[in-house]
C-alpha cells in the first residue's frame, strides 16, 4: 500500500526539520559507528538519501538511497530514518507500518536509528511556524497548512516492538546528549 508523503517538503517543513538536518557528519558517524558493530563491511539504506548518505558514501560506506515508496528488497545492517520520515506519515497506523517496513529489511542483529523531536506541546503555541494542534491526532500544523504526525518516544518504542526490535538506546543527538522534550532525540532499535 503506498503511503500518503508529499513529493517536495514546503519551506516550513525544512525550516522545522533544520535543526535536525544541521550535521550531516554527526549523523555518518553515529551511523558508521552503529554499523561497524554490525558488519566487516556494512550495507546502510538512507530513505531519501542526502547529506547524511553522501557523508557515509565519502567514508567508504556502502550506501543505499531509496524513496520510502521505493524502498529495495535488499537487507541491510542499518537502516537510518531520518528527520521527517515518521512525521509527514500522517496518521499513526502508516508509522507503524512504515517501521515494520523498515525492520523488514534489517539483516539480523541490524539497526534501525530514528531521528526526530522529542514533542513539547507547551512550546508549540509560541513557535512561528506552527499554526495549529491537534492533540488527539497528535498532529501539527505548519505555516503552510502542511500536517506532521508527533511520535512520543514511548509509542515509537511499542512501534518498534510491535516490528520485533528492541530499544539499544536513546539520545539527544549523534554525540551522547541525554534527550530531552522539545529537542532532537535520536533512537537506536536492533533486530
Amino acid at each position: 500500500m503506498p503511503t500518503r508523503i508529499a513529493e517536495k517538503p514546503a519551506a516550513p517543513l525544512d525550516v522545522w526539520s533544520a535543526p535536525l538536518a544541521a550535521d550531516p557528519a554527526g549523523a555518518a558517524a553515529f551511523l558508521a559507528e552503529v554499523a561497524d558493530r554490525v558488519a566487516r563491511r556494512p550495507r546502510v539504506l538512507v530513505p531519501g538519501g542526502g547529506p547524511v548518505a553522501a557523508a557515509l558514501a565519502a567514508d567508504g560506506y556502502a550506501v543505499i538511497e531509496a524513496g520510502v515508496d521505493s524502498l529495495p528488497g535488499q537487507r541491510f545492517d542499518v537502516v537510518y530514518a531520518g528527520s521527517d520520515v515518521l512525521s509527514r506519515l500522517p496518521v499513526q497506523r502508516e508509522q507503524v507500518r512504515m517501521v515494520r517496513r523498515l525492520a523488514t529489511l534489517l539483516r539480523p542483529g541490524g539497526g534501525l536509528v530514528v531521528q526526530g523531536f522529542h514533542p513539547d506541546p507547551a512550546r508549540w503555541p509560541a513557535h512561528p511556524l506552527v499554526t495549529g494542534h491537534d492533540c488527539a491526532r497528535q498532529t501539527l500544523f505548519l505555516a503552510d497548512g502542511a500536517p506532521l504526525r508527533y511520535v512520543w518516544p514511548a509509542e515509537l518504542d511499542l512501534m518498534a516492538e510491535l516490528a520485533d526490535l528492541a530499544l539499544d538506546s536513546r539520545w539527544g543527538g549523534w554525540y551522547g546528549e541525554p534527550a530531552a522534550c522539545g529537542e532532537p532525540v535520536v533512537s537506536l532499535y536492533r533486530s
